[in-house]
């Protein structure tokens, strides 16, 4: 019984500190707004199946502090691209809503680059652990 305990105690530590790796990618949650009034952030999952075309692909949600907002986000070839964003059109006082004019992207690290659909950066996100 001890040793059944001792292994099962293995893998379950084994399995913790392999989740604990570096993420990479652009899935996950960038910014500090996440349960945050009027802080943006984008939460970004995997698609089911990938286009072939793509490195990745997937659905974003998010807020840009004031609205929520959803599309899909594409990766190909290092470059991140919003496609079909749009969200809802509340108006908040005091309230920067540059999240939602994202187009695209750059990721270095743990930081996003948000840019426009000019190409000029308009923010940044940091990945949330």
């Amino acid at each position: 019984m001890k040793r059944i305990a001792a292994i099962a105690g293995g893998l379950l530590l084994a399995l913790t500190l392999s989740s604990c790796g570096a993420t990479t990618g652009p899935a996950g949650t960038w910014g500090d707004g996440y349960n945050t009034d009027k802080k943006p952030y984008l939460q970004m999952a995997l698609a089911a199946d990938n286009d072939p075309g793509f490195q990745e692909a997937g659905f974003v949600t998010g807020s840009d502090g004031c609205n929520r907002l959803s599309g899909q986000w594409y990766l190909i070839k290092g470059e991140l691209t919003f496609q079909q964003l749009s969200g809802t059109k509340m108006h908040c006082e005091g309230v920067d809503t540059w999240v939602s004019k994202a187009a695209s992207g750059v990721i270095d690290g743990d930081v996003m680059t948000v840019k426009d659909a000019t190409g000029a950066t308009i923010g940044t996100l940091e990945r949330r652990n």
